[in-house]
């Protein structure tokens, strides 16, 4: 009996472990140095194996495609492939080049016993940690949820023309701060946030916990290489309305 309680808690355990699992909503190109100007494959998933596309976002969840860069880059939807939204960039010339999707927004309820979860899975502010307790007990964390994800890459070479700086103008989103992969600002309601905490996940899957400085900067150390990804949550109360408002960005790019 005691045999099967602890195999009970272990299994118990596990599965908490992996329900705090970050399930992100992220982008990745074919490759982050196309050697060719053609069209561009690109995948939008969900799913917590980045870079590992997991979940397929079906084409009816899409909101908005964004492109900009060197050329006149145009980003569509090809369709579902088994476990991610096939999109497709044109038009693209030499140079750097940034993509971004968004998802229509989503009602969602977490009961009581999710919240700790959501809110270990998705690290937001003091302020609306506070104000998910005030909520009366038990509680029902009414939720919007929004995601965005964006991806920067070159194609035949890296330039410096700003486009990985210029904003898409979502709620939020990092954009660079340079032409080189090193510094990056978070940017709430086209403001830098600055001292908020950030997630930074190799090509590993290994995810780190950073902030950002007083600038709304995040610096990537200088051994970091290959495949990355930026992640960022902010949670806002509700003034008038009775849901919280939950916008969710991420940011890929790679490191030579």
């Amino acid at each position: 009996m005691k045999r099967l309680a602890g195999l009970a808690g272990a299994m118990a355990a596990l599965w908490m472990s992996s329900a705090a699992m970050a399930h992100d909503f992220f982008l990745m190109p074919s490759q982050f140095t196309a050697t060719q100007s053609g069209p561009l494959e690109l995948q939008a998933s969900v799913g917590s194996s980045f870079p590992q596309p997991t979940t397929v976002v079906t084409p009816d969840r899409v909101d908005q495609l964004f492109a900009h860069g060197a050329g006149k880059p145009q980003l569509a939807i090809v369709g579902p492939g088994e476990k991610a939204l096939n999109l497709q960039l044109t038009a693209a010339g030499a140079g750097t080049v940034v993509a971004g999707i968004k998802t229509l927004d989503r009602d969602v309820e977490y009961a009581e016993d999710r919240i700790p979860l959501i809110l270990e899975e998705y690290r937001v502010s003091p302020s609306a940690i506070a104000a998910v307790e005030k909520l009366g007990r038990p509680r029902t964390l009414k939720v919007s949820s929004r995601r965005f994800a964006k991806t920067m890459f070159c194609v035949r070479q890296c330039d410096e023309s700003g486009s990985a700086a210029r904003p898409m103008g979502v709620a939020l989103e990092f954009i660079a701060t340079g032409a080189s992969a090193d510094h990056f600002r978070l940017l709430s309601l086209g403001r830098p946030l600055a001292d908020y905490p950030v997630d930074l996940v190799n090509a590993d899957g290994k995810r780190t916990h950073l902030k950002t400085d007083s600038k709304g900067e995040v610096h990537i150390a200088s051994d970091a290489k290959g495949s990355m990804m930026l992640f960022a949550a902010v949670l806002t109360p509700p003034v008038k309305a009775e849901r919280f408002v939950m916008n969710l960005s991420t940011l890929t790019f790679s490191r030579p």
